[in-house]
């Protein structure tokens, strides 16, 4: 049986170092980020090149690995680490360099590990539709796959042989998913 969820205040998680284990922090409950391990940290680092040379040559905007973020709504509080964040080029100038970054990401992927949860899988997306991003990918070593969410659309998801873009975020950012995949298999 798991052990009950650690409960604080935000202030209390902000006065936590911030080093491994990464946390994270929903409404006043501590969560334990899941690293993955070596296999969901190549699948992050090839996923970072792709984007972030892309983004180099485009200059659409900045992308980074494991950037806290912090969400303070009416309805709740969360800080939270996605994989992979993209920011338009615009809003580089918003982003401080330390600390918690308070703009919440346009573009998010999200590596899943296999201890993620379905029903954490699935407030996650719910958080990242209902808080501003406008394209969350969430990629799935196991299955191979990788499923598009954006707000008010279906979600799709795109298996070996597909392409999948990450419009309207970024404008000619395409992905061979088999490729993807056996780049970090291989």
């Amino acid at each position: 049986m798991p052990a009950r969820p650690l409960r604080m205040t935000l202030e209390e998680f902000l006065a936590i170092p911030e080093e491994p284990p990464y946390l994270e922090f929903a409404d006043g409950e501590v969560l334990p980020r899941n690293s993955g391990g070596f296999a969901h940290g190549a699948m992050v680092a090839e996923l970072g090149a792709l984007v972030g040379n892309y983004l180099r040559q485009s200059g659409e905007g900045h992308a980074g690995i494991s950037v806290t973020h912090a969400t303070f709504t009416e309805t709740g509080q969360r800080v939270f680490l996605p994989d992979i964040t993209v920011f338009p080029a615009g809003l580089r100038r918003w982003i401080s360099r330390t600390g918690l970054v308070r703009q919440h990401p346009v573009f998010a992927i999200e590596v899943l590990s296999p201890e993620d949860r379905p029903g954490r899988v699935a407030d996650r997306v719910q958080f990242y539709l209902r808080n501003g991003t406008q394209l969350l990918w969430l990629v799935d070593p196991e299955d191979e796959t990788i499923t598009a969410f954006r707000p008010n659309a279906e979600a799709i998801t795109a298996a070996a042989g597909d392409i999948i873009d990450a419009a309207p975020v970024l404008s000619a950012f395409t992905l061979d998913v088999a490729g993807l995949f056996a780049a970090v298999r291989d």
